[in-house]
């Protein structure tokens, strides 16, 4: 064979796409479906660009795939469709599938029979020995499989061990985990911050890496513990906001820390008062009222270096402060709100508009939120921050349940290009036998504006996370 030139980067992730999209689409489907014969289409129109200089081969070496011989960059639009086609090759034993020339004239319906083969060898004992003696018996011979090779499924294992959705899992209880220590602590004398501080750095870290991730891990709501999941969560929108603006890595840290500690004066309000469902009698609002004067006094207690402990009292103290200065806690030595408090004081608002809580009689979505505090921009909160966070969160916030043109539930998940915040990264979700909410397909809404009218997907409505009665932090988590 002659050597083949270069294969377009584009190609290759819309090839992987393509595959992606059809192994989910006939996992779920029958084979006349409507949806499996279009998946199939768009594949063989790829995969018949790719095999015009003759065979082409899709190799995953240490959790990278490897076309025509060239690495896959990363690329935020597909990072998790690689991830998800890297396990779905690592269970299966797969190091490479290689497409010969001749797979170019086959029939849609051979190509459906090796996909479902190729699904259906993670039941098996040894799932690539049972789907090469399938592709054997059923004379397959447009495509041919080659084991995985043993050290680079230890080096695969171990990389899925340790991934991005652990680390992230990991830090968000680990978050809530030290705002308790710490609160407790502050309460009986003197704690040291080199673990908040440590926290912090992490923090920033994986936002600055993963930021989608991030904030939709903000879905997650421990209403047994609302206080602590309810101060990380503030955090991660905060510090997302705060990376938007382009603050500093340092300022970013001290953003976090008043993340975490904007509402450690709430521990000393009784649990009946921040949980009551009715309205709260005038003593009971007099004392939430005082939680960021009881917060600062904590704050202060701190083991902090008079520097840092100045730069982490303002935001939490500031936090139901509006740009105008009504709200509360009453001040007259404060003139106008520092960044921080102006940062916190959105981010405190749209969490708690977003969580489902007992006193209040209807939930808002996520896209009705962003909308109610626009309608109060510039007296609540700042608008040019706030206008900011929208972008930042998109039309369709991360993290919404949305219902498809073609009638199908779908969870956002991301909005790759970061210019643009109309056409988010969707994860269908596909309802199983035991009548629990499973992950499906990603549809990055970008790809379908060049589709026909008929075939394109676009979002008809946001769909009240109530009604489902699911969590979108699990999809978030891979839990799902």
């Amino acid at each position: 064979m002659s050597e083949r030139q270069s294969i377009p980067e584009r190609l290759g992730h819309d090839f992987l796409r393509a595959l992606y999209h059809m192994i989910h689409t006939i996992r779920m489907y029958q084979d006349n479906n409507q949806l499996v014969r279009t998946s199939v289409s768009s594949f063989q129109n790829i995969l018949h660009q790719l095999t015009a200089g003759g065979d082409i081969s899709i190799v995953l070496y240490r959790s990278r795939f490897h076309l025509g011989g060239e690495k896959l960059t990363y690329r935020r639009e597909t990072a998790v469709v690689v991830y998800n086609m890297a396990e779905f090759f690592s269970k299966r034993g797969i190091g490479s599938v290689n497409f010969l020339a001749s797979s170019r004239d086959v029939l849609p319906e051979s190509i459906i029979s090796f996909t479902r083969l190729f699904n259906d060898a993670i039941k098996y004992e040894n799932p690539h020995q049972w789907l090469e003696q399938k592709l054997s018996e059923q004379e397959f011979t447009w495509v041919e499989i080659s084991p995985k090779q043993d050290n680079d499924t230890t080096y695969l294992s171990e990389s899925m061990e340790d991934n991005r959705y652990e680390k992230a899992r990991r830090m968000y209880f680990h978050a809530i985990e030290t705002v308790k220590e710490v609160a407790n602590k502050a309460s009986h004398g003197m704690v040291g911050l080199r673990k908040s501080r440590r926290l912090a750095q992490n923090i920033v870290e994986l936002i600055q890496e993963d930021e989608a991730l991030m904030i939709g891990l903000t879905t997650l709501k421990d209403y047994d513990d609302y206080t602590y999941s309810h101060s990380v969560n503030v955090t991660l929108l905060a510090t997302c906001l705060g990376r938007h603006i382009e603050l500093s890595d340092i300022s970013l840290e001290h953003l976090t820390i008043c993340g975490l500690f904007h509402d450690l004066g709430k521990v000393d309000v009784p649990k009946e008062i921040l949980l009551k469902s009715g309205a709260l009698t005038d003593k009971e609002w007099d004392l939430m009222k005082a939680h960021p004067f009881m917060g600062v006094r904590k704050i202060l207690m701190l083991n902090a270096t008079p520097s840092l402990r100045s730069r982490i009292i303002l935001g939490p103290f500031e936090h139901h402060l509006n740009p105008d200065m009504t709200g509360y806690p009453r001040t007259l030595f404060i003139g106008h709100l520092s960044l921080i408090g102006k940062i916190l004081r959105i981010a405190d608002v749209y969490e708690v508009l977003t969580a489902q809580r007992g006193y209040r009689p209807i939930s808002l979505t996520p896209d009705e939120v962003l909308r109610k505090m626009w309608g109060e921009a510039g007296k609540s909160f700042d608008t040019i921050l706030l206008k900011r966070f929208i972008h930042m969160m998109g039309i369709y916030p991360i993290g919404s349940f949305v219902e498809l043109s073609d009638g199908s539930i779908g969870l956002v998940m991301d909005y790759p290009d970061e210019t643009e915040r109309a056409l988010p990264l969707i994860l269908r979700l596909v309802n199983d036998e035991t009548g629990s909410w499973q992950s499906g397909d990603l549809i990055y809404l970008a790809d379908q504006i060049i589709k026909d009218d008929t075939d394109r997907l676009n979002i008809v409505r946001v769909i009240p996370q109530t009604k489902l009665r699911i969590n979108p932090s699990d999809f978030f988590l891979h839990l799902k």
